[in-house]
């Protein structure tokens, strides 16, 4: 894993306990002066020191106790998330939240979208100035990182993900100086690694330590689970990766929402990739009559052979899936 140098911000959780670390040192501090004050005789020493060691396994059990509570808490309010795919038009964007506030955005839609529609969906879900926990750019094309640059400079994000594969495009170097000047923490993630972010657990599936120098390839592939539900979410990468990530026989492929790779195009979402991942649902990010022609008819009738459902922003506007932390789900359409 690869990092650039930038100042960490602490979390809120993280405040706190150096907040209470402090005050627990202080009173410890406070406690052992005044039994050096009170302390006339081996005997009183001993007992002061008996003493402060009960009040250290009290009040270790405090925080224990208290930990145990933050945390059921944390289950209670994460009884349900949510799996975006927004209406960036011809581009992509997935925004993931837990009832726990928990915030991932995945790509940041298209440089062109006069509307900047991903603002609006980002001030109407996360909030105007509101925390994003994870922000993944899985590749630098300019349908992905779109206002990405100012995703960063209106929200709180704390973490970004990048391929580390450069590109000389203006929107590029537009993102790449936001995240210069951000203080959100950088991350180059490679296969293979396990990340947890809030009640999402993430697998990261591409790109290998080793860039295959391909602008789309070189796309972050991630499992992304909450519970008992998983989706698939693979930027642009092509059926070469597919394959180079099904033979690798440590990945657990399977997932509930498949996102087909590509905008749906008949490069990506192989039949062996389909087989692989066994989807319930698939979905596809694109713009109405775009010249792209995506999504392709060949990926389209892969899908419709084994009888996947299929959803697509051209025609539904965003999609929705509401998941349960039994697994359930529902799918909800703008259209």
């Amino acid at each position: 894993m690869a990092y650039r140098k930038k100042k960490k911000k602490l979390t809120k959780k993280q405040k706190q306990q150096q907040t209470r670390l402090a005050l627990f040192v202080a009173i410890i501090l406070f406690s052992f002066s005044m039994g050096l004050f009170l302390g006339g005789n081996d005997q009183s020493r001993t007992n002061f020191k008996d003493k402060i060691n009960q009040f250290k396994e009290d009040w270790t059990m405090l925080f224990k106790d208290f930990s145990t509570k933050k945390n059921d808490d944390d289950l209670i309010r994460s009884k349900s998330a949510y799996f975006r795919i927004l209406d960036v038009g011809q581009g992509s964007s997935t925004l993931l939240q837990s009832e726990d506030g928990t915030t991932i955005l995945i790509d940041s839609g298209r440089y062109e979208d006069k509307d900047k529609k991903i603002l609006t969906y980002l001030d109407r879900y996360v909030g105007t100035g509101g925390k994003i926990d994870l922000l993944i750019f899985t590749h630098n094309d300019s349908d992905h990182i779109g206002f990405g640059d100012l995703i960063l400079q209106y929200y709180d994000v704390q973490e970004i993900w990048m391929n580390g594969y450069d590109s000389t495009s203006k929107v590029y170097e537009r993102v790449l100086d936001a995240v210069e000047h951000s203080q959100a923490r950088y991350v180059e993630p490679r296969s293979g690694e396990t990340h947890q972010i809030g009640p999402f657990e993430l697998n990261v599936l591409n790109p290998t330590v080793e860039l295959r120098n391909n602008p789309n390839d070189d796309s972050i592939v991630t499992k992304i689970s909450f519970a008992d539900f998983s989706g698939l979410f693979s930027g642009d990468a092509s059926t070469r990766v597919e394959k180079d990530i099904i033979e690798d026989k440590s990945n657990d492929l399977t997932a509930d929402l498949l996102l087909m790779g590509h905008h749906g195009s008949k490069t990506s979402t192989s039949e062996e990739w389909i087989k692989a991942v066994q989807p319930k649902i698939s979905v596809y990010s694109a713009g109405k009559n775009n010249r792209y022609d995506h999504p392709g008819k060949e990926t389209i009738d892969r899908l419709k052979k084994r009888s996947i459902p299929i959803y697509g922003t051209s025609e539904n506007g965003t999609v929705t899936v509401k998941v349960n932390n039994d697994g359930t789900f529902i799918v909800e359409t703008e259209e």
